[in-house]
């Protein structure tokens, strides 16, 4: 195995747990509690068996939440894109950025929109917490130099049963694609809403009731019907043209996001909006030469949003978070390649908001989005999350398997964070055997209790579990070796401390990952 040929592997550092430090939900400050490990690579697929068992990236810095021992339990969350459908509110949010777009006017109503909104979210705030990160992350950007593998032992004689951990690296090097650093195609597009407006009032007839001797009582939007109706023959419309209205109402009350958001726009609209999708990490041109303008939306957005300090919120946080990602680009798949990337929001040629987004095998996650809080009055955030729920649909059509938009974490015990649970259809993972449930089922477990294993099943168990780490693949001294060889080069009592730590890194990732990871060690 040469050393180039370790451009086509993860590289990680494992840090271990995290104990008691500030929680970005509950506000505690000595309760949270997570695993954590830094990327010097991550290839697409690793990062997406990672996600799929509760793992999340914060820049580099990738970690896990000790869920039955944190404060703030956190599900990993992810929607089915196929299957989606859009809500009242959220339709009425779509409709009102439309109307929005095209004569420049947006009445907001508290009533017509989730409380509870995507701005909402302390996202890696709660990261920044851990103890010693920044240190950690100098740490690793020192280290990079050794965490470059420049031969492999792999292959020498004399490794017998060594060995053992070869076969995943070898059908790995078999089954990657090269990662590529061309520009990537961005996206542009010009999509708005058009207005519409709905009421509804209930009303209670005399004559209805629970009394048996009079008639039962007729649901809500009977009513209503039966109303519009009578309005409808008072204007002098036949019976035939009021069946003909309401069909064609009903059919415009099941149309598509895609139908909210690319519906027809004025010629001469008030403002335009333009969407593009832009490489961040290898950064493109594109991205390069707009990186000052996200940055000073993303410092507006902190200071005003969550209150930030200016040192809170510099230009080193922002590209440490924000912009730089362990993900190699691999162009295939999708036209824009998979990796990370940044969605940009221009209003007539002024950038007013990015969402951090990462584009795997089988999802299109979301990292973070921020805006300028001068368009807060279109709940940006919950745009922004249906925006992109948008375009992983778009997605799908092309690559069947990528069928999910992965949120992040559901903190059921964070009123915040339960927006995310009005994306239908929503699932949960389970802490426990990392099987995904339906979010309406997991939900009356957690008011019960807010950690739960979700499976219901006592005899499932991690399909991944099954652990042996001699076969996990360890780098030395910039060396690929063997975990025994590795072991062995140890005095005894370092032996056991490595055994231990070792073990519950490849607990944790899943024998699955643990075989295709490099693990750095200094």
């Amino acid at each position: 195995m040469a050393g180039s040929s370790c451009d086509y592997y993860s590289l990680v550092e494992y840090y271990g747990e995290n104990k008691g430090y500030t929680c970005g939900y509950c506000k505690s400050s000595d309760t949270n509690c997570s695993h954590g490990m830094w990327a010097h690579s991550m290839t697409v697929q690793d990062y997406q068996d990672l996600i799929d068992r509760g793992w999340r990236r914060s820049g580099q810095y990738i970690y896990k939440p000790s869920m039955a021992v944190t404060c703030c339990p956190m599900y990993t969350i992810k929607c089915s894109l196929p299957d989606f459908s859009t809500t009242k509110s959220q339709k009425k949010l779509l409709k009102r950025v439309h109307k929005f777009l095209c004569d420049g006017t947006s009445k907001f109503n508290k009533h017509d929109s989730d409380s509870s909104d995507m701005e909402s979210e302390p996202a890696f705030n709660n990261v920044n917490d851990i103890p010693d990160l920044k240190e950690k992350a100098e740490k690793a950007a020192a280290n990079a130099d050794k965490a470059v593998v420049k031969k492999s032992l792999y292959d020498m004689e004399g490794d017998g049963d060594n060995n053992a951990g070869n076969s995943g690296i070898d059908e790995k090097m078999s089954n990657e694609t090269k990662p590529c650093d061309d520009n990537t195609d961005k996206e542009v597009s010009i999509q708005q809403n058009s207005p519409v407006t709905t009421e509804s009032e209930k009303i209670v007839k005399q004559g209805q009731g629970a009394d048996t001797d009079k008639p039962s009582c007729k649901k809500a939007k009977f009513l209503r019907l039966e109303r519009k109706k009578q309005k409808l023959s008072k204007q002098g419309m036949s019976a035939e043209d009021i069946e003909s209205s309401l069909k064609k109402k009903d059919t415009n009350s099941g149309k598509t996001i895609e139908e909210f958001i690319n519906a027809p726009v004025p010629e001469n609209p008030a403002h335009r909006l333009e969407i593009r999708l832009v490489r961040s990490c290898p950064p493109s041109e594109e991205f390069q030469e707009t990186a000052d303008a996200a940055y000073e939306v993303y410092k507006s957005y902190q200071m005003t949003i969550h209150g930030d300090i200016p040192s809170k919120c510099s230009l080193r946080q922002f590209t440490r978070f924000l912009a730089n990602s362990p993900l190699k680009h691999e162009k295939r798949g999708p036209p824009s390649g998979y990796g990370s990337f940044h969605q940009q929001y221009w209003l007539d040629d002024k950038l007013i908001a990015v969402g951090v987004i990462d584009i795997l095998p089988k999802c299109v996650s979301s990292v973070y989005f921020f805006y300028d809080p001068e368009y807060s009055h279109l709940s940006m955030g919950t745009y922004g999350s249906l925006r992109e729920i948008a375009f992983a649909r778009s997605l799908n059509q092309t690559v069947h398997e990528l069928k999910f938009y992965y949120m992040g974490f559901y903190i059921d015990s964070c009123p915040k964070m339960r927006y995310k649970a009005r994306y239908k259809p929503s699932f949960l993972l389970c802490p426990e055997v990392y099987s995904w449930h339906p979010v309406e089922a997991a939900l009356i477990k957690l008011k019960k209790s807010k950690y739960s294993r979700l499976n219901d099943d006592e005899q499932a168990v991690d399909p991944h579990s099954q652990l042996d780490i001699e076969a996990i693949p360890v780098v030395y001294n910039c060396t690929l070796v063997p975990y025994v060889r590795y072991r062995n080069s140890l005095g005894s009592k370092a032996q056991k401390l490595v055994d231990d730590e070792v073990t519950e890194y490849a607990k944790l990732v899943g024998m699955k990952c643990a075989k295709k990871i490099l693990l750095v060690r200094n």
